[in-house]
């Protein structure tokens, strides 16, 4: 599998849907994930981000499929850069934050780094305004203290 193709399973299966067999063929166990869902440090390999990514998803189910707005790999070979928009429904309390039934729309761009065909580091930059709005009253303090 090429690595733009572990990628887009990567953030099609796994992050719009947390689907674990996606996560087991496309990470290495050793990854490491920049993302805001975890704003007080870097998620450290293969079960942090699995625990990450399926609450967050049991909290925000997807609305309908990801949708890859771009797709491009580094000239050394090492890097994919994704651009993707999904829609999730905020249909339970998350970090204690009630559930409001809104749909948010995420958009987000994801660097893999590729090691041995798996994904071995994800740094994520997102412009998520309405998340993180909701999210505030959990987020503010856990970054400025």
């Amino acid at each position: 599998m090429d690595n733009l193709t572990i990628v887009r399973r990567f953030t099609v299966e796994f992050l719009g849907h947390a689907d674990l067999a996606a996560a087991d063929a496309t990470m290495h166990p050793d990854i490491r994930g920049i993302t805001g869902l975890k704003p007080m440090g870097p998620i450290e390999g293969i079960e942090e981000y699995k625990a990450t990514l399926t609450g967050f998803v049991d909290a925000f189910p997807a609305e309908g499929p990801v949708e890859i707005i771009d797709q491009f790999e580094s000239a050394d070979g090492t890097r994919v850069v994704t651009r993707f928009h999904s829609r999730q429904r905020h249909a339970k309390d998350y970090f204690g934050i009630p559930a409001t039934d809104r749909v948010i729309l995420f958009d987000e761009t994801h660097v893999a780094r590729l090691k041995d065909g798996k994904i071995v580091e994800n740094i994520v930059s997102a412009t998520n305004l309405e998340f993180e709005m909701l999210m505030a009253p959990v987020l503010t303090p856990m970054i400025l203290p």
